[in-house]
């Protein structure tokens, strides 16, 4: 591993606000990013990710996705490639340039939509069609202390779906820089395998991220 290895792809700690000594510093969340720093999520070694939601949303035939922290919403391909095409997805995100990347990849597809906005604002995030998958790719971990409540108050009382992904990195990650820190919400999990019908695991070990992936299939 080397410092340009992504999860995250940090250069320079002294852009997040620390020197160069043993101080340890967490990964923020950021907010307006350019499509190019996550480029590595095009890649083939990131593909099983997604590949891996894709087959869940066709296992439990999902017809009314969301997708929240979407980027340009990489799932999306993969379904259409799969054949897999009778769904509505709206994926949004807080940065404006991966959004527009998605709008115009799938411009001809009136069933796929895009918008750029918070998950705070609740009006902007409503859709108006039946949802019965949320997926959330590595975004529950920037709310560590209330992940599972956020979670559920998004996923099953605002969209009321019956099911979700959720796609972490577990804590036992391959860190290259001993100064960074990696939040993670692997172990703390428990809550949701006790709340809801159905919480199955799939761990991807993925030199890309330094590390292994969780992927939970989640029956709510």
């Amino acid at each position: 591993m080397n410092n340009e290895t992504p999860w995250p792809n940090i250069k320079k700690l002294e852009a997040l606000g620390t020197d160069k000594t043993d101080t340890k510093v967490s990964v923020p969340m950021k907010e307006i990013y350019s499509f190019a720093d996550m480029a590595y999520l095009d890649s083939q070694a990131a593909k099983p990710i997604f590949e891996t939601q894709a087959n869940i949303i066709i296992a439990r035939k999902s017809t009314g996705i969301i997708d929240v922290g979407c980027r340009h919403g990489p799932v999306v391909q993969i379904l259409y490639d799969k054949g897999y095409t009778d769904f509505e997805y709206m994926g949004f995100d807080t940065s404006p340039e991966p959004i527009e990347i998605g709008k115009n990849l799938h411009s001809n597809k009136p069933n796929i939509e895009y918008r750029c906005c918070s998950w705070n604002d609740r009006q902007k995030i409503k859709v108006n069609f039946d949802v019965d998958m949320v997926i959330w790719s590595g975004v529950l971990l920037y709310n560590p202390d209330k992940h599972f409540e956020f979670f559920d108050s998004i996923t099953r009382e605002f969209y009321k779906s019956t099911n979700a992904i959720i796609q972490e990195p577990m804590s036992d990650q391959r860190i290259w820089d001993e100064r960074l820190y990696l939040k993670t919400i692997t172990d703390d999990l428990d809550q949701y395998k006790r709340s809801y019908a159905q919480f199955n695991e799939k761990v991807l070990d993925l030199d890309l991220f330094a590390g292994k992936r969780l992927i939970a299939d989640i029956v709510l």
